[in-house]
């Protein structure tokens, strides 16, 4: 398994050395354009998945076809049908939350990657401390109708991250309890 994810990441990486930064340094309209449009596309992406459910979202933002999803535990699911399956049994009320940090487009403007932070809230609310959290890469090509949809997304979680234990009310009251 280890060296499935480290043959993607190195593709992704290969992916993104075809790409530039959103910041536009080596890149004309067009290209400026595509990484807008990644961008806009990975945000909408997410509402839709705090909306509609992650069931849907992925469903509907990740390629019919052609979309894969890399985890670290088990085999890639690929296309809609799969990728489905993939979320049967995400809990009702978790909300998966992320916002993309950064997009890449290549020259040609159909294909590009955004990558980006993630967060777990088992209340629903983005803004409660995080169950989990960590990174990840979503590569993008733009389909025949136009439309930007991910045909990979790999996720990985910050080892590192300890959840904050909410605060004790009791702690703080005046000793009226």
């Amino acid at each position: 398994m280890a060296l499935k994810l480290g043959l993607a990441a190195t593709g992704a990486a290969l992916m993104l050395s075809a790409c530039t930064p959103s910041n536009g340094t080596t890149s004309g309209p067009g290209r400026e354009a595509a990484v807008e449009q990644i961008m806009q596309a990975d945000r909408d992406f997410a509402a839709m998945a705090a909306e509609h459910g992650v069931q849907d979202a992925f469903g509907t933002y990740m390629d019919t076809v052609e979309g894969r999803m890399v985890r670290a535990s088990g085999e890639p699911v690929r296309g809609e049908a799969a990728i489905r399956a993939a979320f049967d049994n995400f809990p009702d009320g978790l909300l998966l939350h992320w916002y993309p940090v950064e997009g890449f487009a290549s020259e040609a403007g159909d294909f590009g990657v955004t990558w980006g932070e993630w967060s777990l809230h088992g209340d629903g609310n983005p803004d409660s401390i995080a169950g989990g959290r960590g990174r990840y890469v979503t590569v993008w090509h733009r389909n025949a109708a136009g439309e930007w949809r991910g045909v990979l997304d790999l996720g990985n979680e910050d080892a590192s991250y300890q959840p904050t234990p909410a605060e004790d009310d009791s702690a703080n009251a005046d000793g009226d309890n």
